[in-house]
């Protein structure tokens, strides 16, 4: 008889508890996202799921209510049905920052090209190191987009890579996301530096403005993507590159072709080469370039999810 009234009482607080409601893909109840990492995330996600039919979801709550990391993202993820139901094709990233707790809830769909151990490496590469830095909006961010290409890859792991997630070392496939955006970001840091550069050191106002621009865009990239660590990688090239850049400012022939015939006799600082015949070849080049990213309002998860089911499967983190 007591141990009946146990029961009753345990499943009596079950229902009880309460889970919040989604309000879309991304659900930001712990206020660690800017709009711009909001948006982001939610571009990243709708696109996953037009090319995959996979749902992914990513939630911060201020509690877990009590509950281990655990029972709280398997009971989120029902709860949200996130996921195809006829496929469970969903991810469920959970990140509860006053326990300093989270985890990757895996649908039953996903578990062969998302095991366990690959959530787990996940969880310390990309996730936790910003995390301890108190970077959580760039960590979400960069751990979705690792979870984003893997999903949309949909490549089971090979029995090698299995072995090797379980040895803790990296799975060869998975190459963490800093070694291709610090070499790729940097490019256009150093090209912008050394602009910079050689506009201040032949006191040309044109090519430190398009400096600006073509440095600055990747660098707020950086800021928001990569770890303390990038963003200082990047920083020191662009200062080695702007050291570069100045020293052929100076040098009195490339400062007389990047003044123009216009500024070859002034003293002070000078507009650049834009109007002349001879300069004009280096400033049309960089005009009318586009922007990426798109509208958030489009397509994909507007604020249900499809029913599918979580399969206890995936890995949680502390930091």
């Amino acid at each position: 008889m007591v141990s009946l009234l146990l029961c009753v009482l345990l499943s009596a607080v079950t229902l009880d508890a309460q889970f919040p409601e989604p309000r879309g893909a991304i659900n930001d109840f712990a206020d660690l996202l800017t709009d711009a990492e909001e948006r982001t995330l939610s571009d990243l996600v709708e696109a996953v799921e037009r090319e995959t039919t996979a749902e992914i979801a990513v939630a911060t709550v201020a509690s877990l209510d009590g509950m281990s990391v655990e029972e709280y993202a398997t009971r989120l993820f029902a709860q949200w049905g996130i996921g195809q139901a006829d496929k469970d094709n969903g991810v469920l990233v959970l990140v509860a920052p006053n326990q300093r707790e989270m985890r990757i809830e895996v649908g039953y769909g996903l578990e062969e090209i998302l095991p366990d151990g690959l959530a787990g490496q996940i969880i310390r590469e990309s996730f936790t190191p910003a995390f301890r830095d108190g970077a959580y909006g760039r960590g979400i961010v960069d751990g979705t987009i690792r979870l984003a290409a893997i999903v949309r890859r949909s490549q089971p792991l090979t029995a090698e890579q299995r072995a090797a997630l379980a040895r803790g070392t990296p799975a060869e496939s998975e190459m963490p996301v800093e070694w291709v955006l610090v070499p790729f970001l940097g490019l256009f840091v150093a090209i912008g530096a050394g602009f910079g550069g050689a506009g201040v050191g032949s006191r040309t106002l044109g090519l430190v403005f398009f400096a600006l621009v073509f440095a600055g865009i990747p660098m707020a990239m950086a800021l928001l993507m990569l770890s303390r660590t990038g963003v200082w990688i990047l920083v020191a090239l662009g200062v080695v590159a702007f050291i570069v850049g100045v020293r052929i400012g100076r040098d009195p022939k490339r400062r007389a072709e990047m003044r123009g015939s216009k500024g070859r006799s002034k003293q002070g600082w000078v507009w650049g080469q834009g109007s002349s015949g001879r300069g004009g070849r280096g400033s049309s080049r960089w005009s009318g370039g586009g922007s990426s990213g798109g509208s958030s309002s489009g397509g994909g998860s507007s604020g249900g999810f499809s029913g599918g089911s979580s399969g206890g499967g995936g890995a949680s983190g502390r930091w």
